[in-house]
């Protein structure tokens, strides 16, 4: 058998150089970002395979490399801009799958760029070497074509008893994890339905009214806000010449807190519900949103978003949104992002109403593309030389926003709160949220309440909050306890955070801004 494979080895030589050049090519990029030695394993082992698999069967070695050269692609993509710390792209497929149309559009604009373009035409040339051998060269091997199917084989099998099937391990995993998720984009309803059934079950506990002071309660939840951006924490630009001004009337509270979460999709319903960072899904689908509490307690409430509803991607926030009296999307997966002027002008169609009312106004804030997040009349700079600055315009055209919003409910009884639902990191070389590893900018929100009314509880919140940062996963007790809603304050000073989903907890603390 010794004398055979030698004899085949040199006869076919081209054959077997080619063929691994191919298969180191294919597995390279993915080598280069591989986040752990186990990965790696799985990719030398993958490389193994690939050898030996064109001795019996050219057919499947090329599915084999043009499967993995596509996984290098989605892989590389989110390895080069958003960090690759796990090798697990579920939470970035459901977010492209699941996304409105104009969020995906704004993407592409912002995250496409020359690595990629690299990256996919490194991809397409190892396509052009594996149709070029598949056309000009060819083997006689005989020997080795038994062993190939043998070694082959033997992986495969020892691989299948391993704890982690090689099916659950990318790039093996990626088709998986597409139809998890399309799937899951058609199961919307079960949410609801889980949500509604246990909150139709909830015993309601009414507040004492003259604990009720407040006539009109406004939660405006940001969108990609740092408060490193703005003149009311210290930025050296003035983006927030409002809330500035409104501070020397003492009435507004500046906090120092974080956001639980750097994913909307997670940080919104831990915002509003009893959900936290370390238990999401049981105590989400087993607690309402502060919304059905406010209503509960004769306040007539209201969702007001600017941002889309679609899928599971929103399925929780909707969820949450169909629990108040009214509720409104002004952008339901249109090709074209609204303005947050657009929650304006809802706002001046309702009539005056002298009833208790509870108003989430949801808007766009500061999500990418931040050039399409103001409008030139209003931008602290009328021609932006930079991504920096176009950001810092959005932050300071939610100051006006917050500013008309002020002005519509001033003479009421008042609490008025601004929050984001995370940060954002801006930087002339990178930008934007849901890292992996996560950074400190992600977190670094603003918190922010204006009374016109008297309110110890909330001067007791304030003087809690110098004794180190909150941790916004405990919004919805703060926001009622302050109301008067709720008897118990719970406040969070944790330093857990979450990254991109669930399974990822972090220490704020110990997790560096980025450079």
């Amino acid at each position: 058998m010794k004398r055979n494979i030698q004899k085949e080895f040199h006869k076919n030589k081209s054959y077997f150089y080619f063929g691994t050049l191919i298969s180191i090519l294919t597995l390279l990029p993915q080598l280069l970002f591989s986040p752990n030695p186990t990965h790696s394993l799985l990719l030398i082992i993958t490389f193994i395979l690939l050898v030996t698999i064109p001795k019996f069967s050219k057919i499947l070695f090329s599915i084999f490399i043009i499967f993995i050269n596509l996984s290098n692609i989605l892989i590389g993509h989110i390895a080069l801009h958003w960090g690759y710390g796990l090798p697990d792209i579920k939470p970035r497929i459901e977010v492209a799958f699941l996304s409105p149309v104009y969020e995906a559009n704004e993407y592409i604009t912002n995250y496409i760029d020359y690595r990629d373009y690299g990256l996919i035409s490194f991809s397409f040339f190892v396509l052009f070497l594996l149709y070029t051998f598949l056309k000009h060269f060819t083997h006689s091997y005989k020997t080795f074509k038994t062993i190939g199917l043998g070694v082959f084989t033997f992986v495969l099998l020892a691989v299948s008893f391993y704890k982690n099937p090689i099916k659950e391990i990318e790039p093996f995993s990626v088709p998986t994890k597409c139809y998890v998720v399309l799937n899951a984009k058609y199961q919307e309803d079960e949410i609801w339905k889980s949500r509604e059934k246990y909150i139709s079950q909830i015993k309601v506990v009414k507040a004492d009214k003259k604990n009720l002071i407040y006539d009109k309660i406004i939660v405006i939840m940001g969108e990609s806000a740092n408060k490193h951006h703005m003149s009311l924490y210290g930025y050296n630009a003035a983006t927030t010449p409002f809330l500035t001004s409104l501070q020397k009337s003492n009435q507004l509270y500046v906090f120092n807190a974080i956001a639980p979460t750097n994913q909307t999709r997670y940080s919104i319903p831990i915002d509003l519900t009893d959900a936290n960072v370390h238990n999401y899904e049981d105590r989400f689908f087993h607690s309402c949103s502060s919304l059905t509490n406010f209503k509960n307690n004769q306040y007539e409430t209201y969702w007001i978003s600017n941002q889309g509803r679609v899928g599971k991607h929103d399925s929780s926030i909707s969820s949450m949104a169909y629990e108040a009296n009214t509720t409104f999307f002004a952008n339901l997966n249109y090709l074209k992002a609204k303005e947050d002027d657009v929650i304006l002008d809802y706002l001046n169609k309702l009539q005056t109403n002298s009833k208790k009312e509870m108003y989430l106004l949801h808007i766009m804030g500061s999500h990418s593309d931040y050039i399409k997040r103001y409008k030139e009349e209003t931008a602290l700079y009328k021609n932006t030389n930079n991504i920096v600055e176009q950001y810092d315009n959005s932050i300071h055209y939610t100051d006006y926003i917050l500013s008309q919003i002020y002005n519509r409910f001033k003479n009421e009884k008042l609490l008025l709160i601004y929050l984001s639902d995370h940060g954002e990191i801006i930087n002339l070389e990178n930008n934007g949220h849901g890292f992996l590893p996560p950074y400190k900018d992600e977190y670094t929100v603003p918190f922010v309440i204006y009374s016109n009314v008297k309110n110890p509880r909330l001067d007791e919140i304030y003087r809690d909050n110098k004794k180190g940062y909150f941790n916004l996963e405990n919004f919805n007790s703060i926001v009622e306890y302050i109301s008067g809603i709720n008897n118990e304050k719970k406040i969070s000073f944790s330093n857990q955070v979450m990254a991109v989903e669930p399974s990822n907890i972090y220490d704020f603390d110990k997790l560096e801004f980025y450079k």
